[in-house]
């Protein structure tokens, strides 16, 4: 065996063999292939390739803007393989065959998929867009998770959802299979590689999970996860600053008891709730930064990076007299802008060695 083409469906990993592998992607209704690639697996990326002759892709977000490399968008098609539309269905071909912005007098096809272009110039297929949820104001891709999950050398198969927590709000639940000695370590493993607001709340561990009469994991089948169970036990504050982190954080999110232990997002906290959270506690005379709330969601984790502070009150009354325009105002203002509302102003930054977060 030289040569193995793959299709079809959603790569979840690949480990190096002696062949070639190469990943083809396409809907029927580009006939068939629309990109194509070789896999290499100790590039870590499943990339289905780039657009083969006579087709042309466009990663599109919101207004059809152009997705930038690492942004998801909506893989888009077009070029000599596109279909004519839908038999009998004007609607449907009206709605997903559109103008190509791009080609005057062409045609694009919606795929429907979720993409991004990976730091090659490949094409890294997520998932679908129905499948895309909001947790704490996060647009999250529920198979960019799978991905990574079933990267894991422990999980042979995973799914992830989304359900409704005890404060009714979205979290994640996943599903692994077979069982895990080590939740723990999964999580961990997927905060290595994901932001916190991806990683699950709540886990499920199944000997196999449900399957369609096609093979694919049945969604529908999945057991519901308990959420009481799902919940971290209570650990009671300690010391002063974690009972008086407790304090501001049951009045912020209107609870009865939080314990040390327990996630500021998964019982409904949000970055609104934060900022109320960080006022309440700069009134006490300490200050907390948001980016620290959101990497340590926990009180346990939190205390060490609340810091003292004066406790400066501001003048809170009406502020009186005249407001001059700034100098970029002023020179907006004399421009005299047909639209002044289209008017945006940017800036690119570039260094050769990146940039250090």
């Amino acid at each position: 065996l030289r040569m193995l083409l793959v299709g079809g469906d959603k790569l979840k990993r690949a480990v190096k063999q002696p062949y070639t592998i190469v990943n083809n992607y396409g809907p029927t209704e580009n006939t068939v292939v629309a990109t194509s690639g070789v896999i290499n697996p100790e590039e870590g990326s499943l990339s289905i390739g780039r657009a083969i002759a006579n087709t042309r892709v466009y990663i599109l977000g919101d207004g059809d803007q152009v997705q930038p490399e690492g942004i998801a968008g909506e893989l888009c098609v077009a070029g000599r393989g596109l279909a004519r539309g839908y038999l009998n269905r004007e609607e449907e071909t009206a709605k997903r065959f559109t103008a190509d912005p791009f080609v005057p007098g062409e045609r694009m096809y919606r795929t429907g998929d979720l993409v991004k272009w990976n730091a090659q110039c490949g094409i890294e297929y997520i998932g679908r867009i129905d499948q895309q949820v909001k947790v704490r104001g996060y647009r999250i891709e529920l198979s960019e998770i799978e991905v990574r999950l079933a990267q894991l050398a422990d999980v042979h198969d995973a799914a992830v959802t989304a359900v409704e927590d005890k404060a009714g709000n979205t979290a994640l639940c996943a599903y692994v299979a077979p069982q895990q000695d080590d939740i723990e370590a999964l999580k961990a493993a997927l905060k290595d590689t994901l932001p916190d607001y991806m990683v699950p709340a709540f886990w499920v561990e199944m000997d196999e999970l449900p399957v369609t009469a096609n093979g694919k994991i049945d969604k529908k089948a999945l057991p519901a996860p308990d959420i009481e169970a799902g919940s971290a036990a209570y650990k009671a504050p300690e010391t002063e600053m974690e009972t008086l982190l407790s304090d501001i954080w049951q009045e912020v999110l209107g609870l009865d008891q939080i314990g040390v232990s327990d996630n500021f997002f998964t019982l409904g906290g949000d970055s609104i709730k934060g900022i109320q959270m960080a006022s309440r506690l700069n009134q006490h005379g300490y200050k907390l930064e948001m980016k620290d709330l959101f990497q340590h969601p926990t009180i346990e984790e939190l205390v060490s990076y609340v810091e003292r502070t004066e406790g400066k009150q501001a003048d809170q009354g009406p502020v009186e007299g005249e407001a001059a325009l700034t100098p970029i105002q002023r020179w907006f203002f004399e421009r005299n802008f047909t639209d002044k509302h289209h008017w945006n102003q940017s800036v690119m930054l570039h260094a050769k060695d990146g940039f250090d977060p």
